[in-house]
């Protein structure tokens, strides 16, 4: 009766499980869907804000064939974000430079990019998302990025609004609807240059959050003292950025304890400092503990944004990274030195390991070779490379545990060890006798293997040989005694029938017929102990074989005893290369180290006790892989053996990578140097080679960036500049003494006790923070190249720090005095009239300018380029200084996102 009930239960519920299957199936659809709109309008703004040259592929490429390129290349490049951004000032500069008609420049249309989702590689940075959507009906993705013009939207300076719209397309390339909507999403979005005097601080270097001491910053580099309890440095203000935070290099946070005590609300060390607006990174990433932070949970509550972090007062807006450093910095700082042509292999490869990156094509006859570079005791150091500019791709996966690949010699392998379980750089098969092993081995860890050695079965063979030698022996000792009496016996014989010839003889009368019967015994006798004697040497032979097969059983079992308790081991490691006490970014994905390391290499025996070879069979993951999976339908080409032969206590072995047949793949690809990181050469070679002398914007003024800068003295002439009360007081009344500082070079900036207001436009070698016992306030921006000093009572009593752009710093800067109207008058007594005033007078307009912080900025005009790299600087070491006129780097806000799912 149940099972009935049941039976009927389940043939009218079938269709309701199947309609909610398809319903949770086409939601899943929806959210990939969703995920790859979005996540492309993301990627987007990144390439806008970036003012790349996109691909065909939407990718970053290079904006010409020139390196670096020309700006008629970056003017022509069809899909060039700088020609969507270019506004009517950059094209009148444009045609006073002699660039033939330039009002064609700008992208009036916008631009216009339809993507076969086929043609992702594996290392495009939306892959990801977007190969979820080929089990779908998608078939294309299309971008639009356009100029938005709409007229209730004006545009009062250098800004720029844009609409990008992104959509997903079916075979017939028509937008896919589910029921009435599009998946298409809109993003309008602001493009504001983002200028050098936005940021209130700009590190030349990484600032440390990490540090007690100035010890070991780093050329350039900065720190903010972390204290040892937050408990006891929470109860004071702290240094508080109010503006947005430039650092040229990593961000190194404060050590984190265990996640339980940070749940706990435990005490933890802490570092006084808190980022309320954005910040904003050159090149480097954040670390913690020199590695590239990661949240110890996902997702816990602790854990969940930057502001959690309990060991500072948090990253309240974010972090964003350009990806490349500031150059400039990287001059003033003395990082970066020297100029000079840049290699012409150097250019070829850089265009080689662009195409690389993301075609495939290019890579599709590469092959994977190797080389013996070193050999030492137990230890083989091999050097890996892929041919063709091809590039070692580690994969964002677990690495694969070792598994043995014959399911009845499961046994064999008795256990296996991985240091590290994350990015997996190569497959590979270790074969020794009827063990085969299969696995992958991590970037920077190390793959362990412990085949199971059992000589017990060698031992009692050995045993049972020993005995029936034993036995064998003790029978041919017994025969041999019995042989030795023999012969004592056949000499007596001998001896009685001599003496009976000799009577024989002596008789008279003679008797020749007993004679000859004497000398026929003796004959007899004489053959008879020949005989034995011929048996007792045979014997005694015997004997010492008996013994010698005795003692070598008996070697033998004592060397399996011995190594009865021995196990071997073998050890794979895969690294970059890198030379000793360089860099470690220094280093080309090209090239892999291979370590192979023997422990009781010896021991590798079979069951009969004999050393066998071991092979191992490697598999690198190129541009190809994701998650461990080749795109392409083959891969013999990435593969490569290397045979172990036992040679006396060691191996011969392989020199070189082998194929499949046992021959040589040859040595290391001629041209290629392992010690260099073409992303970060090929930036450096796109930023400071120059195709020709002038205003062109490939040429580089970063190494005179000492000289760009020096706009208000010269570099040489650089001294301390002291900030005391007679220059930076403002009492809390009104009016004092601060003014508004503009030094474009400056060895040491100092704050004195009695400073309480500093503001300007600053570019110091080094800041120092004196003892204090107010709160201090600093309006402006501040470029460090040789770092930061604050005392321990100015974290104590506050440091608030903002420019000339937050919202309260034109109210501070008016009641300071620092901002006046007409003939120096107060401006908070000057009266105000609507802006949109349609007749205001020319005092009204002069004092709502000076009244306004937008006028500090006409002091200091390098301070408005949108990179410390300057736009400004000399032509070939002469007298004469030229601009570019051009804008490097941008802020993009997102106004609105419209989505139809």
């Amino acid at each position: 009766m149940a099972v009935g009930v049941v039976g009927v239960m389940i043939y009218f519920l079938s269709p309701t499980v199947i309609k909610h299957r398809s319903q949770v199936t086409k939601t899943a659809s929806i959210i990939t869907a969703r995920l790859a709109l979005h996540s492309m309008v993301d990627y987007t703004l990144f390439g806008i804000r970036q003012r790349w040259c996109f691909s065909e592929s939407w990718m970053q490429e290079s904006c010409g064939s020139s390196t670096p390129p020309k700006a008629i290349e970056i003017l022509s490049h069809p899909r060039s974000v700088e020609r969507l951004l270019m506004k009517q000032e950059s094209v009148d500069f444009l045609r006073a430079i002699g660039i033939a008609n330039p009002e064609k420049v700008p992208l009036k249309d916008g631009i216009n990019q339809t993507i076969n989702i086929s043609n992702f590689s594996t290392m495009h940075p939306v892959y990801k998302i977007v190969a979820d959507l080929k089990g779908y009906t998608v078939e294309f993705i299309q971008i639009k990025i356009t100029r938005d013009v709409r007229a209730a939207i004006p545009e009062y300076g250098r800004e720029v609004y844009l609409k990008v719209v992104v959509s997903l397309l079916n075979s017939q390339k028509k937008i896919i609807e589910v029921g009435s909507s599009k998946l298409e999403t809109t993003s309008f979005v602001g493009v504001y240059p983002r200028e050098v005097g936005s940021f209130a601080l700009l590190v030349a270097g990484d600032l440390r959050l990490d540090k007690e001491s100035a010890s070991d910053l780093g050329v350039g580099g900065a720190y903010f003292k972390q204290h040892g309890s937050r408990a006891q440095t929470i109860k004071y203000p702290g240094l508080t950025f109010e503006s947005p935070v430039f650092v040229n290099g990593a961000i190194h946070l404060p050590k984190a304890p265990d996640l339980a005590v940070d749940i706990a609300e435990g005490d933890t060390v802490y570092t006084p400092v808190t980022f309320k607006d954005k910040v904003i990174l050159g090149y480097g990433p954040i670390k913690r503990e020199n590695v590239e932070f990661r949240p110890r949970s996902a997702g816990n509550e602790v854990d969940q944004f930057w502001s959690n972090i309990r060991q500072f007062g948090g990253f309240q807006k974010g972090v964003e990274v350009d990806g490349e450093r500031d150059l400039g910095l990287d001059y003033l700082s003395g990082y970066a030195s020297g100029a000079g042509n840049p290699s012409a292999n150097l250019m070829a490869l850089c265009k080689r390991h662009e195409d690389r990156k993301y075609n495939l094509n290019t890579t599709a006859n590469s092959q994977l070779t190797g080389a013996l570079l070193s050999k030492s005791g137990g230890k083989y150091n091999y050097r890996l490379a892929l041919t063709d500019g091809n590039l070692f791709n580690p994969q964002t996966k677990e690495v694969d545990r070792p598994s043995v690949k014959n399911f009845f010699s499961r046994d064999l392998l008795k256990d296996w060890g991985l240091t590290s379980r994350a990015t997996p750089v190569s497959k590979f098969t270790m074969r020794f006798g009827n063990l085969e092993v299969e696995g992958e081995v991590p970037l920077d860890g190390t793959v362990t293997l412990e085949p199971k050695i059992d000589l017990r079965p060698l031992e009692r063979s050995i045993e049972r040989q020993l005995s029936a030698a034993e036995g064998g022996l003790d029978d041919a000792r017994r025969d041999l005694n019995q042989a030795a009496r023999a012969v004592e016996r056949a000499r007596r014989d001998v001896n009685d029938a001599e003496d009976e010839l000799e009577s024989a003889r002596r008789r008279v009368p003679a008797d020749p017929g007993r004679v000859n019967q004497a000398r026929n015994a003796l004959a007899n006798a004489q053959n008879d102990l020949r005989n034995a004697e011929a048996n007792k040497n045979r014997l005694e032979q015997q004997v010492e074989n008996a013994e010698k097969r005795v003692s070598s059983l008996r070697g033998d079992l004592s060397e399996v005893r011995a190594n009865m308790g021995i196990q071997p081991k073998i050890n794979i490691t895969m690294k970059n290369p890198v030379k000793a006490g360089d860099n470690p970014e220094n280093t080309n994905a090209s090239f892999k180290d291979l370590e192979i390391k023997f422990e009781n290499g010896h021991a590798l025996v079979n069951s009969n006790g004999e050393r066998v070879p071991v092979s191992f069979e490697f598999e690198a993951f190129d541009v190809a892989y994701y998650k461990g999976y080749s795109m392409r339908p083959w891969s013999n080409n990435n593969r490569g053996a290397l045979v172990f032969n036992p040679d006396g206590g060691g191996f011969d072995v392989s020199q070189t990578l082998l194929d499949s047949r046992g021959q040589s793949k040859g040595g290391l690809p001629d041209g290629e140097d392992p010690y260099v990181n073409l992303d970060l050469a090929c930036k450096t070679l796109g930023t400071n080679t120059s195709a020709f002398a002038g205003t062109d914007w490939s040429k580089s003024f970063a190494p005179n960036s000492k000289h760009s800068w020096s706009f208000t003295n010269k570099y040489e002439d650089r001294k301390d500049l002291i900030f005391n009360a007679g220059n930076a007081y403002a009492p809390q009344g009104g009016a004092g003494t601060a003014v508004f500082h503009v030094v474009s070079m400056a060895k040491s900036c100092i704050i004195e006790p009695d400073a309480n207001l500093v503001s300007g436009f600053l570019n110091c070698e080094k800041l120092v923070i004196k003892s204090r016992s107010s709160e201090l306030r600093i309006i402006g921006s501040i470029i460090v190249s040789q770092g930061i000093e604050v005392d321990e009572q100015a974290y104590k009593h506050g440091i608030r720090w903002s420019t000339i752009y937050h919202p309260m710093a034109t109210f501070e800067l008016r009641r300071a005095g620092i901002l006046k109207g007409l003939n120096a008058q107060d401006c908070t007594t000057i009266n105000r009239y609507p802006v949109w005033h349609p007749y205001p007078s020319m005092r009204d307009v002069s004092n709502l300018y000076k009244c306004n912080s937008l006028s500090l900025r006409a002091k200091a005009d390098p301070f408005r380029w949108t990179a410390v790299d300057p736009d400004c600087g000399l032509i070939n070491n002469s007298n004469s200084t030229m601009c570019k006129n051009r804008l490097m780097r941008f802020y993009v806000l997102e106004v609105s996102r419209e989505s139809g799912i």
